[in-house]
């Protein structure tokens, strides 16, 4: 049976925790950041910004330049419409 993940927020929010508490990190919480290539650009954004205070919570090579292309993505779908 596969245990279900946490959330792209609850995995960064317990991650935080632990670390301010100087608790060891869940297995499950590691499980949910391994997914974060399927994330949104707001839990991207959240990421990026816990990795400012706990840069260990990027665990690969090159994952900071990986979500920011990622985050360059959504960017790019972004289309300004004119108010007239």
């Amino acid at each position: 049976m596969k245990n279900k993940l946490l959330t792209p927020i609850k995995a960064i929010d317990t991650f935080v925790k632990c670390k301010k508490e100087g608790e060891r990190i869940p297995v499950l919480v590691w499980d949910s950041l391994r997914t974060y290539q399927k994330w949104n650009q707001v839990e991207l954004t959240g990421l990026l910004n816990a990795s400012a205070y706990f840069p260990d919570i990027l665990f690969e090579k090159d994952m900071e330049k990986k979500i920011q292309h990622r985050l360059d993505e959504f960017n790019s779908r972004i289309v300004d419409i004119p108010i007239k």
